[in-house]
């Protein structure tokens, strides 16, 4: 039996427990603290910084996460789902994912991670290989317009989406939809004239804007940029589908 360090520690802020998004079947999301983006769409602010606070976030290791996510084990094997490791920016912590994922890996259970890919490329390839699912975020392409949405410029990221192609098993690409920053039809194409040249990718997902992280930033006493932009409807991005499906991808609306 492969060695385990199960005293690995991550600051997690939240266990979501029966999640049908996030990868196939029915899912335990693992969201960990911490990021190195600033997303001014960004629905988990709280997320953002990887300390723990008094309501936000607190330290565990992996055997407290495994006692917690085993829970529910019965229903990973008849639904096909798993565990997926979300954040914040679960690559933050590649040491605890790493242990993390092997005890899953010893009970079965399917792994994914939602991710923007902004790590080193030790990291990606140090992890990327052992998931069974990789979710890549893709915000933009222009480089300029990325780093005004989300605080950081895109070459790292586009350097590792190529390379988490040659290294994963299976790959979607999702593409946060947002007023003001790509809600065009030429950034969607952008997208999608990249992802071709990932052989692994057969699904985008488009994730409709959403305000509901609003009050979060309200109770760190920031201010939320996009206030005044409503929300996107399902409806409102049917023609953005029909054009990533003229490029040969599956498209969904949503997660």
């Amino acid at each position: 039996m492969e060695q385990v360090d199960y005293t690995k520690q991550a600051c997690v802020f939240n266990i979501q427990r029966f999640s049908i998004h996030d990868g196939p079947g029915i899912r335990t999301i693992v969201f960990l603290k911490g990021c190195p983006l600033r997303c001014k769409w960004c629905f988990n602010p709280e997320s953002q910084s990887t300390k723990p606070t008094k309501n936000f976030g607190k330290m565990m290791t992996v055997n407290q996460v495994i006692d917690e996510i085993k829970k529910d084990e019965v229903t990973y094997r008849r639904s096909g789902g798993g565990i997926t490791f979300s954040g914040g920016e679960a690559l933050m912590y590649p040491e605890y994912l790493k242990e993390t994922i092997k005890v899953c890996q010893m009970n079965g259970w399917s792994t994914a991670i939602e991710t923007t890919a902004f790590a080193n490329e030790e990291v990606i390839r140090q992890i990327i290989p052992m998931l069974d699912y990789i979710l890549l975020d893709i915000k933009a392409l222009p480089t300029d317009l990325h780093r005004l949405g989300t605080g950081v410029d895109n070459h790292l990221i586009l350097q590792n989406a190529l390379l988490i192609n040659e290294l994963a098993k299976n790959v979607v690409i999702r593409i946060p939809v947002i007023p003001s920053f790509n809600y065009t039809k030429k950034q969607i194409n952008y997208i999608c004239a990249f992802a071709k040249y990932m052989n692994k990718v057969t699904h985008i997902h488009l994730l409709p804007y959403t305000n509901f992280g609003m009050s979060k930033y309200e109770l760190l006493n920031r201010e939320y940029e996009l206030k005044d932009i409503p929300p996107l409807s399902a409806e409102e991005l049917e023609p953005f589908k029909e054009l990533v499906e003229s490029h040969g991808f599956i498209c969904k609306i949503g997660g």
